[in-house]
C-alpha cells in the first residue's frame, strides 16, 4: 500500500518525464562533413594555385541540406573577387546520401551535370586531392608560430575543457544526494542519457520554426526538467530515507542498479538500439597556435558547452553557500533531527534536492549530446561510473570537492590519452582513484562527518 501511495503522489512527475522522453530526433544544424565538402570543392571553381579565404558559411534558408560560403579569390593575374558557392547534399543527418553533393551553384550560375559529376568523381572523390584543397582554403586569421611542445599542450588543453566539464557537473549531482542523505544513486547515468533524449528531440522539432539556438535552449531546458522530473520520482519511490518503511542503505543501492538497468533498456524500446545522431553544432575548428603542419585549434562548440556548465557549476556552488536552500541543506546533511527541529521539512528538502542533482546530471547528458552529436541507450553506465570516480576522488560528501574531482579526473584522462598509451588510460585512471582511496578514504575534499 505504502508503495501504491508513492506512485500516485510522481504519477504526475512521471506523465510529464515519459512525455518529454518521447521526443527524439537530430536537430537542423551545420553539418560539419557538409561544410568540410563544400569548403573543399572551391578551390576546383578556380585557376591552380587560386589563394581562397572563407569570409561566411550559412544554411540556406528554406532548402534541406543546403549550405552557402562566401569568400575570396586571388588568382594570378587577376583582382581579388568576391564568390560565394550554394552545395546541395542527397541527404542529412543519418541519411545514407548524407554525403553525396547533388548541386552546386555559384555567383556565376549553377555548375552543368558534366562538371558537377568530374568534381564529384576527380575531385571529392580523390583523398588527396581533397585533402590538399582544405589545406588551401583559409578559414579566418593564420595562427601563431609556436614550439611544438606548446601547441601540443594547447591542444591537450583545448580537448579537456567539454570532459573536464561534464565529469565535474555530474559528479556534483551524486555529492548533492549523497552529502545529504549518504546514500549513491547508480542510475545518474541513465537520467543523464533521459535528458539527452529529450534534448535533442525537442530541438528538433523546433529547429524549423525558431531557429536552431532558440531550439537548442528550449531543448536543454526539456533536458533538464525531464531529468529532474525521473530523479524526483527515483527519490519519491526508494531513495528518500524517511518514514518506517524506508529502505535499509544498501538495498537502496542495489534497488537503483536495477532501475539504472530497467532506464537503460526502457530507453533502448523508445528510441531504438541504434545512436541517436545529431551534427555537432558550431564545429568548425578555430586555429589557436601553430608549429609546423601541427595546428592547434579549438571550437565554438567546446568553449560554449564548457561555459554553459562551469556556469552551471558555479551557479550551484554559489547557492550552495549563499542560499536559503543551501543553509538547509547543510544543516539536514550535519544533523537531521536538529534541522527537523529548526523547522527543516525532510521529504521537502531530499525531494527539491533530488530535482536539482536529476537536473545537473540532465543537462551533463544534455551537453554530452550536443558537443559530440549522438547519445546512445547504453552511454549512462561509462559515464556515471566516470563521474562517480571524480565524485569519490573529490570526496563525495561534499559538492566542491566532488565537483573539483571530476574536472581533474577530466582532465587527467585527456591529458594520459595525449601523452601516454591510450590503452592503459581508464587502467590509469582507477589505478589513481585506488591508491587516493588508500590515501585518503574519505577523498581529497570531504566534508566532515561524511566518509566515502
Amino acid at each position: 500500500m505504502k508503495t501504491v501511495a508513492a506512485l500516485r503522489r510522481i504519477r504526475p512527475a512521471l506523465l510529464l518525464c515519459l512525455a518529454l522522453l518521447g521526443l527524439a530526433g537530430c536537430a537542423s544544424f551545420v553539418d560539419p562533413d557538409h561544410l568540410r565538402l563544400c569548403r573543399a570543392l572551391l578551390p576546383a571553381l578556380h585557376a591552380e594555385h587560386a589563394a581562397i579565404r572563407e569570409t561566411r558559411h550559412a544554411l540556406v534558408a528554406g532548402r534541406a541540406n543546403a549550405l552557402r560560403i562566401d569568400y575570396l579569390a586571388d588568382e594570378p593575374g587577376r583582382p581579388r573577387g568576391t564568390h560565394y558557392a550554394i552545395c546541395g547534399f542527397a541527404g542529412g543527418g543519418a541519411d545514407a546520401g548524407r554525403l553525396d553533393l547533388a548541386t552546386l551553384e555559384t555567383d556565376r550560375g549553377p555548375v552543368s551535370d558534366l562538371k558537377l559529376q568530374i568534381i564529384r568523381r576527380w575531385w571529392l572523390g580523390d583523398a588527396a586531392v581533397l585533402a590538399e584543397a582544405l589545406r588551401s582554403v583559409s578559414a579566418g586569421r593564420p595562427a601563431r608560430d609556436v614550439p611544438f611542445a606548446l601547441a601540443y599542450a594547447l591542444q591537450q588543453a583545448t580537448n579537456a575543457l567539454v570532459p573536464a566539464t561534464l565529469y565535474g557537473l555530474l559528479a556534483a549531482a551524486y555529492a548533492l544526494i549523497y552529502g545529504l542523505v549518504g546514500r549513491i544513486n547508480l542510475a545518474f547515468g541513465e537520467i543523464a542519457v533521459a535528458g539527452a533524449y529529450a534534448t535533442l528531440g525537442l530541438a528538433a522539432g523546433l529547429a524549423t520554426t525558431l531557429g536552431p539556438l532558440p531550439a537548442l535552449a528550449t531543448g536543454l531546458g526539456a533536458g533538464m526538467i525531464a531529468a529532474a522530473a525521473l530523479n524526483r520520482m527515483i527519490a519519491g519511490a526508494i531513495g528518500a530515507p524517511t518514514g518506517r518503511g524506508a529502505m535499509a542503505g544498501q538495498s537502496a543501492l542495489i534497488a537503483t542498479v536495477g532501475l539504472a538497468v530497467a532506464l537503460s533498456e526502457a530507453l533502448r524500446l523508445i528510441h531504438g538500439s541504434a545512436p541517436r545522431w545529431s551534427p555537432p553544432l558550431a564545429s568548425t575548428p578555430i586555429p589557436l597556435a601553430r608549429s609546423g603542419d601541427f595546428v592547434a585549434t579549438v571550437t565554438l562548440n567546446q568553449i560554449g558547452t564548457a561555459m554553459v556548465l562551469a556556469l552551471a557549476a558555479g551557479t550551484l556552488l554559489a547557492a550552495m553557500r549563499l542560499s536559503g536552500f543551501g543553509r538547509r541543506w547543510r544543516a539536514f546533511a550535519d544533523d537531521p533531527g536538529a534541522a527537523r527541529l529548526f523547522g527543516v521539512d525532510p521529504g521537502r528538502m531530499i525531494a527539491t534536492t533530488a530535482a536539482l542533482s536529476g537536473a545537473l546530471a540532465g543537462l551533463a547528458g544534455a551537453a554530452h549530446a550536443v558537443h559530440f552529436g549522438s547519445t546512445h541507450f547504453a552511454l549512462g553506465t561509462v559515464f556515471a561510473l566516470k563521474a562517480l570516480i571524480g565524485a569519490l576522488a573529490g570526496g563525495i560528501g561534499s559538492v566542491g570537492g566532488a565537483l573539483a574531482g571530476g574536472l581533474a579526473l577530466g582532465f587527467v584522462e585527456t591529458l594520459w590519452s595525449g601523452y601516454g598509451p591510450i590503452g592503459w588510460r581508464d587502467t590509469v585512471v582507477f589505478a589513481v582513484l585506488v591508491v587516493l582511496i588508500v590515501m585518503r578514504p574519505a577523498g581529497l575534499f570531504a566534508r566532515e562527518g561524511r566518509s566515502t
